[in-house]
């Protein structure tokens, strides 16, 4: 099942999900799934306890999760937990992800388009210890009548994201696991293939939506698509996690 909300139906959720967790908090009851979410994320209520947190990158970081199904968060676990903290991570798309990359990894580059997120996550970041581990790269997109790079998305018709896309190539050098959760993803993908380490794996998210599908399939690598329950999403969606062919 795919699931479409709008932005005028996501604007209603948030806010009402603001609402029930101030309620929650006043009586006590945000404590308590704190506390179940502590004992398994996962669960039926740990996950609801994410809920409250959508579109909140501050309690997603509080939660320490990142935006993805919950089986993909675990395959990208368990690939950093071979490399022992030692993985060198590219992002498309900053968020709560950048800091539980962080933690859990040697170096992470993260990509933000835009100019008043990248500003909160400088803020977050700083809070989070991880100056030294994260660098993060605000790169603004441009205005054309042909853009060279579209992101697909509705009303970004004139909207370039070629020097989003090409700044891995400006950072260079493989990378453990690569993110594509931004702008423009099938081009991010394509791009981040040539600086996917041997072993490396690139998790590619909400990879349910028709327009990446044929992108996706074009890459040449092997794809994982991984369905399921979402952080602080009422409903399932779903994550691909993608890795070189054996022998390739």
């Amino acid at each position: 099942m795919v699931v479409k909300a709008g932005p005028a139906l996501r604007g209603i959720y948030v806010k009402t999900a603001r609402g029930i967790r101030a309620a929650a908090r006043r009586v006590g009851l945000l404590a308590r799934l704190d506390r179940a979410y502590q004992r398994r994320p996962s669960s039926v209520a740990g996950h609801l306890r994410t809920l409250f947190a959508i579109h909140d990158v501050d309690d997603l970081v509080h939660l320490d999760i990142p935006w993805w199904t919950y089986g993909a968060i675990r395959a990208v676990e368990r690939r950093l937990v071979e490399l022992d903290g030692s993985a060198r991570v590219f992002e498309y798309g900053s968020g709560a992800s950048t800091v539980w990359l962080g933690n859990r990894s040697g170096e992470v580059h993260s990509v933000e388009h835009h100019a008043g997120f990248a500003e909160v996550m400088r803020r977050v970041l700083t809070q989070a210890d991880l100056d030294g581990t994260v660098q993060l790269h605000e790169v603004a997109v441009q205005q054309s009548p042909h853009p060279v790079t579209r992101s697909g998305r509705k009303g970004e018709d004139t909207v370039d994201y070629t020097d989003y896309v090409r700044c891995i190539e400006g950072v260079g050098g493989l990378f453990d696991v690569v993110v594509v959760d931004g702008r423009a993803r099938v081009a991010c993908c394509l791009a981040a293939v040539p600086f996917l380490a041997p072993d490396g794996i690139i998790l590619f998210d909400d990879s349910q939506r028709p327009r990446y599908h044929e992108g996706i399939e074009g890459s040449g690598l092997e794809v994982q698509r991984i369905w399921g329950w979402v952080p602080s999403l009422p409903y399932p969606r779903q994550t691909a996690v993608l890795s070189r062919r054996a022998g390739g």
